[in-house]
């Protein structure tokens, strides 16, 4: 499928130019011995000029594109590899615009010094242009985010579908597509809900009616506490950087704190909370391992499932609002 995507590329390029270079040998046979005019020769050299251009655009998206993909996916760079794509593309249209101009007449060294003097103007006139470029190039080396992460930027929420020259295009999860300016992005906050290794949190509460005993919720909490140390749902303490990096997350733990840093979360506490208006809660907080949207939903079903079973092993209610009505005596006349 590559060598015939590939080879289908290729034949409109390399067929044009196949012909206009029959076509320039036409033209040298007809004026043999003298040399062919100037003016034929500069076209024949600025159709040259927009054949290759194409044929070395047609190459990048084919049998490039595979190679520059393989790259992508071994790296873990998708946007840097996108970037350093979008530029070639450029460098090679702005070498075919200048091999054209030079043969069109124009003098392309005092054209390059002319744009020393209207560069000024033209940086002025295209300020949030190149602020949006220079935005782009320090997103893709800081790492805030990569292509397919779930984040939440100046209240768009979504996935990253591809940070370009300009604009981060984000799709949101009612499938709608959002373009957000690099300059933008830059002077704001970025949360991201994918830079996360182990820990997804869960907090809860878990009411019971006030007719439970002392003896009941001790045993309840410890239940609870046995139930999240055990289960191979929950994030555990030895789901850690310093567990899982090796020597080099133990020396930088002295720099860093690297769980944080890598993205593990594996606390977990369950206590009395407190007194409610009509219950007695039981505060129950943790991290699932996953962090995936089906996994954790997953997870968090299973244990929940797993606290009512707990609840109703200690002979335990659970409450719900309600209210109680005392009523006097009335005197009878």
């Amino acid at each position: 499928d590559i060598k015939t995507h590939f080879l289908e590329k290729l034949q409109g390029p390399i067929g044009w130019f196949l012909f206009v270079y029959a076509l320039g040998i036409c033209f040298t046979i007809v004026y043999y011995p003298v040399p062919v005019d100037i003016r034929i020769s500069n076209i024949l050299y600025i159709v040259y000029a927009i054949l290759i251009a194409w044929l070395a655009i047609n190459i990048f998206d084919s049998y490039g594109m595979v190679v520059v993909a393989k790259l992508a996916e071994k790296s873990g760079k998708r946007e840097v590899v996108n970037l350093i794509i979008k530029i070639l593309y450029f460098i090679i249209i702005v070498i075919a615009a200048l091999f054209i101009l030079a043969h069109l007449g124009f003098n392309i060294s005092a054209l390059i010094a002319s744009l020393g003097i209207g560069g000024l103007a033209v940086a002025l006139a295209t300020k949030d242009i190149i602020a949006n470029f220079f935005a782009s190039v320090l997103l893709l080396f800081d790492d805030s985010f990569n292509q397919g992460d779930w984040v939440e930027i100046s209240g768009i929420e979504g996935t990253i579908v591809e940070i370009g020259l300009r604009k981060t295009t984000i799709r949101t999860f009612d499938n709608s597509l959002v373009f957000l300016p690099n300059s933008t992005i830059m002077g704001t906050n970025i949360k991201n809900w994918s830079k996360r290794k182990i820990g997804r949190h869960v907090k809860m509460f878990i009411g019971v009616t006030y007719d439970a005993r002392p003896e009941q919720l001790e045993k309840c909490v410890e239940d609870i506490k046995e139930l999240l140390a055990n289960s191979p749902l929950i994030a555990q303490v030895d789901d850690s950087a310093l567990k899982k990096g090796g020597s080099r997350a133990k020396y930088r733990q002295n720099l860093v704190s690297v769980n944080d840093l890598e993205g593990y979360k594996n606390a977990s506490y369950v206590s009395v909370y407190g007194f409610g208006a009509s219950s007695i809660d039981i505060e129950v907080y943790f991290y699932t391992k996953a962090v995936d949207a089906r996994g954790f939903r997953e997870a968090r079903q299973a244990i929940l499932l797993e606290l009512m079973k707990i609840v109703e092993k200690n002979n335990l209610s659970f409450a719900f609002p309600s209210q109680s009505l005392y009523i006097e005596k009335i005197n009878k006349e």
